[in-house]
């Protein structure tokens, strides 16, 4: 593949960053050209997908933090941003455990908080942390993966598409702010990523919890998600991750303030 790269000179600064998502998102993104630095709790994960993507050539350092650490974050991406004269890339790929499968009756309040509150609490403050070192001159765009649950009405998932749905009105809503600063902010709605489980990802835990209440294995689980997709199939890291990369490119320059839709058509509004 000849040509320039998508983000050649770029800084991407990566939350969730030792992540299946987070880690896929920082090979592409690196390959790119961009200077990626990922951020999660545990170095000891992030030294395994950072020297990954040095085996493959691209550029990361790595930094920890707790995105549900509001001045923790905050200090951390002041002295990255210190260091690398600003941040061109942002993106959140962070995923917190949540209950799903309650019904009204059986869910306690923390339970439905469990699907709101860390996922817009790393929202917040991960864009708080961020925007005072972005823009101006250097146009900037803030990523964030949200699950499909946002236009669903299901039982037994209160609390996940509350949250859902607040991610996606925040991207909105900060994006009416930081537009004049020209700071893009964009949301990626994917379903279930087929090759994510295995990759190591959380929602492993919440598949196979999922599946056992049905009585089937996490592949067949896996095996009906796709086959309540349009075309019959989920997406996989690849997929997301060259998705992403191409809307924290300049071909992507005038999307913001929406979701990216890709769920294979398992959502469609």
């Amino acid at each position: 593949m000849g040509g320039a790269m998508l983000l050649a000179g770029k800084v991407a600064v990566i939350f969730g960053g030792s992540g299946a998502i987070g880690s896929a998102v920082a090979h592409a993104m690196a390959r790119e050209g961009a200077h990626v630095y990922l951020g999660a709790r545990s170095q000891e994960k992030l030294d395994w997908a950072a020297s990954s993507i040095r085996t493959a050539g691209g550029a990361v350092e790595t930094f920890v933090a707790d995105v549900l650490d509001e001045y923790g974050t905050s200090k951390q991406v002041t002295h990255l941003a210190q260091q690398t004269g600003g941040i061109d890339v942002v993106v959140n790929a962070t995923g917190f455990m949540h209950e799903q499968g309650k019904r009204i009756e059986a869910l306690s309040l923390s339970e439905f908080m469990s699907g709101i509150t860390p996922f817009l609490s790393a929202q917040f403050n991960i864009a708080k942390a961020v925007t005072p070192h972005m823009g101006g001159n250097r146009a900037g765009v803030i990523l964030t993966v949200v699950a499909p649950a946002a236009p669903m009405a299901m039982p037994g998932h209160l609390g996940h598409i509350v949250g859902c749905a607040g991610t996606e009105a925040f991207i909105k809503a900060l994006a009416s702010e930081l537009g004049p600063a020209n700071v893009r902010v964009v949301g990626v709605r994917s379903h279930a990523i087929v090759d994510a489980v295995q990759a190591g990802s959380y929602t492993g835990e919440i598949f196979t919890a999922k599946a056992q209440s049905m009585g089937i294995t996490v592949a067949q689980w896996l095996g009906g998600a796709a086959q309540s997709t349009m075309l019959g199939r989920l997406p996989t890291l690849a997929q997301i991750a060259e998705v992403m990369t191409f809307l924290a490119s300049d071909h992507a320059g005038a999307i913001t303030a929406t979701v990216v839709n890709i769920t294979g058509g398992a959502t469609h509004s």
